[in-house]
């Protein structure tokens, strides 16, 4: 089984967590483990986003958890109290995606101190997580597979197969189609390159990337209008011509000009294709000939 670089990443934040909570003396490295391995996203904003979460809980329940247990140390009544009053500032403040760790850390503190100082206890599981955070976000940016191009381009190469079969079975075919992978290759693509640590020498690159998968998004947005329309339509010649040249010929259409609805058709697929291989689908060649979209 291939190891993975997020695999690898995440066992050198966690190696590292513990090495520097062992330096600092920290009592408790496992909770900056913890938070290294919760941290260690696919991406850099994403192992920013949880860290972020992550941190925003822990204080909030750590301070409400050294206040409740300084009123009232692991009384039943109040564990409840203060958990109600952890989730109703969490959703107050918007960070609702806080509120687990939040309640976690306060059910530690009301009911496992064992006699520790309740405000020394809640300082460093503070920075115990902060810890575990910050060498998740750093180890994500810093250490990046070194074929990350190779992989958005093949990415990209499977997105194009995607597009130009579900454009065939659905014009040319006939048959429903299912978009749900293909929407998410390009999801996974997108945060992919929105990874990539950006300098003066990929910035091209990653704006090529970027304007490619932008044409695709649009490609598959043009072809669910496509397939949600209630009947298939009619091709003007210069769509036809292009699905010969993309598929070989077929003989399923006839037609018939000048229809209101074959018009927004036709416009959807000289969308598709345009976004599909770069195609000016204004003007298009054939057998030598020259065929004009009026």
């Amino acid at each position: 089984m291939k190891l993975g670089m997020r695999n690898i990443k995440t066992a050198i934040a966690v190696s590292l967590s513990v090495a520097i909570s062992r330096f600092l003396n920290m009592e408790y490295p496992f909770y900056a483990a913890i938070a290294a391995i919760i941290s260690m996203q696919t991406t850099v904003g994403e192992s920013f986003k949880v860290g972020r979460n992550r941190m925003l809980g822990t204080i909030v329940g750590a301070t409400l958890g050294v206040i409740f247990y300084i009123i009232s140390p692991e009384n039943i009544i109040s564990i409840g109290i203060g958990i109600a009053i952890v989730i109703y500032i969490c959703n107050l403040l918007g960070w609702n995606k806080s509120i687990s760790i939040a309640g976690i850390v306060f059910c530690v503190i009301m009911t496992n101190l064992d006699g520790r100082d309740p405000i020394f206890y809640g300082l460093n599981r503070i920075f115990d997580t902060f810890i575990g955070i910050i060498i998740a976000v750093l180890v994500n940016y810093f250490i990046k597979p070194i074929n990350d191009y190779r992989n958005i381009e093949d990415e990209l190469i499977k997105i194009k197969g995607n597009l130009n079969k579900l454009l065939e079975d659905k014009v040319v075919k006939d048959i429903n189609i299912d978009l749900k992978e293909l929407e998410v290759n390009i999801t996974k693509c997108e945060k992919n390159i929105d990874g990539i640590n950006i300098n003066s020498n990929n910035e091209d690159t990653i704006k090529e990337f970027k304007s490619v998968l932008r044409n695709y998004e649009n490609a598959c947005m043009h072809i669910k209008i496509i397939k949600n329309m209630d009947q298939n339509y009619n091709l003007n010649n210069v769509n036809y011509i292009q699905i010969m040249n993309m598929y070989g010929k077929f003989d399923r259409i006839k037609y018939i000009k000048n229809r209101e609805k074959d018009t927004v058709y036709n416009y959807h697929l000289r969308e598709t294709i345009k976004n599909i291989d770069g195609y000016d689908t204004d003007v298009i060649y054939f057998n030598g000939g020259i065929e004009i979209n009026n």
